[in-house]
């Protein structure tokens, strides 16, 4: 179907995006792409994302992207926000899965976890003392 093919495009054009970085320098870029991976999971089930042909690579980029803003929480602080959605939405949705293949969630949500814990203690150890 047209949706699918849209899908699979829009998918494999962020794989390239986070695979050469292209833009993502910019601050206004960065954040723009934050919120296009929010929307992805608006606008599609996660049944949809796994019957996708890149699904898997897709993943692994958009943990590794996370990982890296997380760590990165100075600069990409806005962008932050959409990456937590695009997340939730994706764990949320697990009970109305229906496929046979795997999700590959249970791979790299812990991770994601433990890279938001730490870039919370983070920004609270750097965070300057306000005299109290």
């Amino acid at each position: 179907t047209e949706r699918r093919k849209f899908l699979d495009q829009l998918m494999r054009g962020i794989c390239d995006i986070l695979r050469s970085k292209t833009g993502l320098q910019d601050q206004a870029n960065y954040h723009e792409f934050c919120r296009l991976l929010a929307r992805l999971k608006v606008n599609y089930n996660l049944t949809e994302l796994v019957s996708t042909g890149g699904y898997r690579e897709w993943l692994e980029l958009v943990a590794t992207f996370t990982v890296q803003s997380f760590q990165s929480w100075k600069w990409a602080a806005n962008g932050i926000y959409y990456l937590l959605t695009l997340w939730s939405r994706l764990v949320v949705s697990m009970p109305y899965f229906k496929g046979d293949m795997p999700t590959y969630l249970d791979d790299y949500v812990p991770q994601l976890t433990k890279a938001y814990i730490a870039s919370c203690m983070e920004s609270v150890q750097t965070a300057p003392d306000d005299g109290d």
